[in-house]
């Protein structure tokens, strides 16, 4: 991320210094104007409907100063397929950790963590601090095809391992594993074992090593919340994955009925 500079000749304000420090009720706030034409509203709740817009940092700003709000309106926010990049999940991390509201999340294809050859974390890390907020009230997070890498897929899947309320997660196309990097997969194992809520996992186009279903199938063994998974174009098979998981000594403790899966 570049750094910022501090120039005392200059009135510019950075967008990411924008987002409120202290937290008002949204009750009190009239409604942006330029989020109108996204908004769509239906028994007092609020949808965003931002993907394919090519949102600007400054309507980022904007967005993050709203929905850093408590009791904003808005539940559903989508922003799939803009390039926000670290710049643009960093003023939405700051933004969540005060909002209390938003139930579904979805980012695909966003770039946010910007080159898989330089890549920025600094903007998942506040991104993370966001999600992980004692406030979250995520139910369903969409991170797919960011091109995460393993440590991205790690400091993501940090901030979901004891949350509360999230029963959805799609990380699919992350490289969840390259080379022999496990802090990818390690994570997403961790969510398995102690998430008490999530019954949906989409993680395909992931392809991963035969020692990471090894880790994996101790956290798929042990969940009893999980009911879908989508592994598809991981590296294996639906009778390796059954065979793999009968193996596990706890394995009649998990809640599976809906697996998709490479089938040869």
């Amino acid at each position: 991320m570049v750094e910022e500079i501090e120039d005392n000749e200059s009135s510019a304000v950075n967008p990411k210094d924008q987002v409120h420090e202290d937290t008002q009720d949204a009750g009190s706030v009239v409604f942006p104007a330029e989020l109108e034409r996204y908004a769509s509203r239906q028994d007092g709740e609020m949808h965003l409907e931002m993907s394919d817009q090519s949102v600007p940092l400054t309507t980022m700003s904007v967005l993050g100063n709203y929905m850093s709000l408590l009791n904003a309106p808005v539940v559903r926010l989508s922003l799939s397929r803009n390039c926000l990049g670290a710049d643009g999940a960093e003023l939405l991390g700051k933004a969540l950790v005060t909002n209390n509201t938003l139930e579904v999340l979805e980012l695909d294809d966003c770039g946010l963590v910007g080159s898989p050859y330089r890549p920025e974390f600094e903007g998942i890390m506040s991104l993370a601090k966001g999600i992980q907020s004692v406030r979250s009230n995520l139910r369903h997070l969409s991170l797919a095809h960011n091109g995460l890498l393993p440590n991205g897929c790690r400091i993501l899947l940090g901030a979901l391992t004891l949350h509360p309320t999230l029963t959805s997660l799609d990380i699919s196309d992350n490289l969840l594993s390259v080379f022999d990097d496990k802090q990818g997969y390690l994570a997403l194992s961790y969510v398995l074992q102690y998430s008490k809520q999530l019954s949906r996992l989409v993680m395909g186009e992931n392809p991963l090593p035969k020692g990471a279903w090894d880790v994996l199938m101790a956290g798929f063994a042990t969940n009893s919340s999980l009911t879908s998974l989508d592994i598809r174009r991981c590296g294996i098979t639906r009778d390796q994955f059954d065979e793999l998981l009968l193996a596990q000594p706890e394995s009649a403790n998990s809640a599976l009925t809906e697996l998709l899966c490479d089938d040869a």
